[in-house]
């Protein structure tokens, strides 16, 4: 077997184990108190300490005439904000207890807000606006009330771009979440995830949370795996196979520009690459010496830091949200399984026993407290999560093959990619809710997609 065989098939390892593919390996039960049939998931989810605030979102009239022929628009818009507050986890929307005609008949215009008819419906805040042209570009004026207090919490003028008019949507979603819970939304986040082409060509897209705004990113017709996000959402990093095809490299995109630059390259698999939100510091996995390890580059930085000198493959590193531990995938146990260790490569423990277990992504702050991992159920891969002290191992899907989840920036929400309405093998990005409720897909329709990865808090 000459040396670029050994290596070409060390490199088809590597992928298969990191993307959790199927392996003729045989795996062993999972804990039977962490399995669940389908539609029974949230019964064993312990209760969110999220406080769900009652919220309805009045009409929102155009005012000046001339923005009468975008009346569709700006209910559309409206539209946006009610589906991004009810996504948001934070809200209960009371706008879901009654139909339009009440919520017309209910005064919201500004100095005449009726606070007893509108605190009839059970809300705790109101959300109401209008659109005006000012300037002769279209404006939307957005108020929030305190129901109880019956005072103004916030006012705020947003522009209306037309060739935008979703984005503007979302900005108001996120200020609403923001000023009634002082914590920031996701609706203006966005979603990396990777694309099969034609000739064994993938190319990493982004989208809006909710599906829409699909971009294309790369351009560098090769095979392109595993997109990640730098801290500040500027840039993503991946792997591609970009100079020879059993030497795949790390490269990162930046997303304002789309210059591309070689992040690390040396002989064998680079490739699992996560940025810590603390300090930028970049972990990834490398082949050089013989094995996969786990290393870390310091930002500005060309020559990496090595954390695990094991005889067995390291890979899928994850830092936790205090950029203190690591978590990561190893076959030091023989089937691939997930440990944990500190940032300076000390204190290994396992966090898995059974089955196998791969891709680990830590839940961001404020809680930190659980990580995702895909782990082989039944012979096919789930979404799962577990205490990061090894207890509460929960299955959250069940339908089809489901794989390679992260967190949204809030912890509130789960991104993967599932194979159950194209049939086996062929993935579309979904989304969830941190306790597997509400799966759906980004898309109405059947769209591929695969590898996905939810970016930081973005400024748009």
């Amino acid at each position: 077997m000459t040396t670029t065989t050994r290596l070409f098939n060390r490199v088809i390892a590597i992928l298969l184990a990191c993307a959790a593919l199927p392996l003729t390996i045989s795996a062993q039960a999972p804990p039977s108190s962490g399995v669940l049939p389908e539609g029974e998931i949230h019964t064993r989810i312990t209760t969110s300490r999220i406080h769900r605030y009652k919220v309805a979102v009045a009409s929102m009239p155009a005012v000046s005439p001339s923005l009468t022929d975008s009346a569709e628009v700006l209910r559309r818009i409206r539209d946006i904000v009610i589906a991004d507050l009810d996504f948001s986890l934070r809200f209960e929307l009371m706008n879901r207890r009654f139909d339009e005609l009440t919520v017309a008949a209910l005064e919201s215009a500004k100095g005449s807000v009726d606070f007893r008819g509108w605190k009839a419906t059970g809300a705790e805040y109101l959300v109401a606006g209008s659109f005006f042209e000012l300037g002769g570009k279209p404006v939307a004026e957005i108020r929030v009330y305190d129901l109880g207090l019956e005072d103004l919490v916030s006012l705020k003028n947003y522009t209306v771009s037309f060739d935008q008019w979703r984005l503007v949507g979302h900005r108001i979603s996120d200020d609403v979440v923001l000023n009634v819970t002082g914590e920031r939304g996701v609706a203006t986040t966005r979603i990396a995830f990777v694309r099969d082409h034609p000739e064994n060509v993938t190319e990493v897209y982004t989208s809006d949370y909710d599906g829409y705004g699909v971009a294309r990113i790369t351009n560098e017709n090769t095979i392109v795996k595993l997109p990640s996000w730098s801290p500040d959402g500027a840039r993503l990093a991946y792997t591609a196979f970009k100079n020879i095809v059993t030497d795949p490299d790390l490269y990162a995109v930046d997303l304002a520009t789309r210059k591309v630059s070689l992040l690390h390259a040396a002989l064998g698999v680079d490739m699992v690459a996560h940025w810590c939100d603390r300090n930028g510091f970049l972990a990834f996995s490398s082949g050089v010496s013989g094995n996969q390890e786990i290393y870390f580059l310091r930002p500005g930085e060309t020559r990496p830091n090595r954390l695990t000198f094991s005889y067995a493959d390291d890979f899928d590193p994850t830092w936790s949200p205090n950029g203190e531990e690591l978590a990561f995938t190893s076959t030091r146990a023989g089937n691939p399984h997930i440990f944990l260790m500190g940032a300076d490569g000390l204190n290994v423990r396992r966090l898995t026993f059974e089955s196998r277990n791969t891709t680990p992504r830590w839940r961001p702050l404020p809680y930190g407290d659980k990580i995702l991992v895909t782990s082989e159920i039944g012979g096919i891969f789930q979404i799962a999560i577990i205490d990061t002290n090894g207890d509460n191992f929960i299955q959250l899907t069940t339908r089809g093959e489901n794989r390679d989840a992260t967190w949204s920036p809030d912890g509130l929400h789960i991104v993967f990619a599932s194979d159950r309405r194209g049939g086996r093998g062929r993935f579309e990005v979904y989304t969830m809710d941190w306790d597997g409720n509400s799966q759906r897909p980004l898309n109405s329709s059947w769209a591929p997609g695969k590898e996905p990865s939810w970016s930081p808090y973005l400024d748009r």
